[in-house]
């Protein structure tokens, strides 16, 4: 207790000191502007006895919606909240019957009231969303905190241990950790979490889908041609690139085919300009007939929805927004087919699930248009190989099966005062 009145009395100290500083941080930054109730705690919802799910920002709650699907179906109640504007809008158009909010700052004050509005049965934080106050104030008021597809990243394991004195404690509070790998497992260990608390649960981010999506009858007749590749989610820049691939592996004689899906559609018309203007055959998906796609065409895939299917009917993709500087989107997606990616050198918003094929051998970094090129002809001239490459992919997302269904359990153990 005297520890707990001893950080609320630095707490309210700073938060004096630091009131001019905040107070002009928030009229000058639109971000911190928004939300600014939810942030300190006023406006979260009310959700007495929810499962409380919080993740960083869009990705982590994306991975999350399984969970937070699979508690609903077992009678649980859900709030969720995301440290980022963007992560909350997503859950609004997604999962739009759930309360959602921004997290509380993490200080006593603005958790606490959190805390008190919401009244959680359970607090779950995903991968890496540690913080202290909010982790001890839960745990005073007897709420178990778990961490599910919990990493610590080879970066922050070094700077966790150097900040021990600040995070020891939250890391000793967390009732369970839900690890998204062995060697996580063991650092939560070494960061002061009791090791009969930790289970291997797998990578929520990883997981492969239930069921893959099935191909129209129409599209699947007109896949139905020669052996095609796929260029998703291309960015402006990166079409001439895709094209010039396309072109050289005409001219080393390979009869193949590409279809490209960019990432906004109101680019189509000026991709198919830019297509013909190289003297390549064009197709939309909206309008291509019954004709079988032809060695050398070039289908541009307008529709919504259809992408995963067909992956996996390609020999293998190039995933865009990773030449043109955008930070990359979603490499997995054609490996959850069982298909082998190509991707540029940004990848800053898919690092870990870039890394992860790379080193399983699932897929191959190019650096520029020239490199994309040699790899595209390279991949159709060993298709045997690239579809062990898809399949290496495949593998190794499959250890990270079923990791909604553990950390559901594990979810569900705490919540019954059972053993993890």
């Amino acid at each position: 207790m005297a520890h707990a009145l001893t950080r609320h009395a630095v707490a309210a100290a700073a938060a004096v000191g630091l009131a001019p500083l905040a107070g002009v941080a928030l009229l000058l930054r639109a971000p911190w502007r928004e939300g600014v109730g939810e942030r300190l705690g006023w406006r979260t919802p009310r959700a007495r006895g929810a499962v409380w799910v919080h993740g960083a920002s869009v990705g982590e709650v994306l991975a999350a919606t399984r969970l937070l699907d699979a508690l609903r179906e077992r009678g649980h109640g859900v709030v969720v909240s995301t440290t980022t504007a963007t992560g909350r809008d997503v859950i609004g158009r997604t999962r739009p019957d759930v309360p959602r909010t921004l997290a509380p700052i993490d200080h006593p004050w603005c958790v606490e009231l959190a805390l008190s509005r919401v009244e959680p049965a359970a607090l779950v934080l995903v991968e890496t969303e540690l913080w202290p106050c909010w982790i001890g104030a839960a745990a005073r008021r007897g709420i178990p905190v778990i961490a599910v597809s919990g990493r610590i990243s080879e970066r922050s394991f070094p700077r966790y241990r150097r900040l021990a004195p600040i995070f020891r404690s939250a890391f000793a509070q967390l009732s369970a950790v839900g690890a998204r790998s062995g060697l996580d497992a063991e650092r939560y260990a070494a960061l002061g979490v009791a090791r009969d608390r930790i289970t291997v649960t797998g990578d929520l981010k990883l997981e492969p889908p239930a069921v893959l999506q099935v191909l129209a009858s129409d599209l699947e007749h007109l896949l139905g041609g020669a052996p095609f590749w796929v260029a998703a989610s291309t960015r402006p820049g990166e079409d001439d690139a895709v094209a010039a691939a396309h072109v050289e592996a005409q001219k080393a004689g390979l009869a193949s085919a590409v279809v490209i899906a960019p990432r906004h559609l109101d680019r189509i018309e000026e991709l198919e300009l830019s297509l013909l203007a190289r003297g390549i055959p064009v197709r939309r998906r909206s309008r291509a007939g019954r004709t079988p796609l032809a060695a050398g065409e070039a289908l541009i895939l307008d529709t919504l929805g259809e992408l995963p299917a067909v992956f996996a009917r390609a020999r293998f993709a190039f995933v865009g927004g990773t030449l043109a500087p955008t930070g990359g989107h979603n490499v997995l997606e054609p490996a959850y087919a069982g298909r082998a990616v190509l991707f540029g050198p940004h990848v800053e918003k898919v690092r870990e699930a870039s890394a992860l094929l790379l080193e399983c051998g699932g897929a191959q970094g190019v650096a520029h248009a020239g490199e994309l090129a040699r790899a595209v002809v390279e991949w159709l001239g060993d298709l045997e190989g690239v579809a062990e490459r898809g399949a290496q992919a495949l593998r190794a997302l499959a250890r990270h099966r079923g990791a909604t269904e553990r950390s559901l359990a594990l979810v569900e153990r705490v919540l019954g005062g059972e053993p993890v």
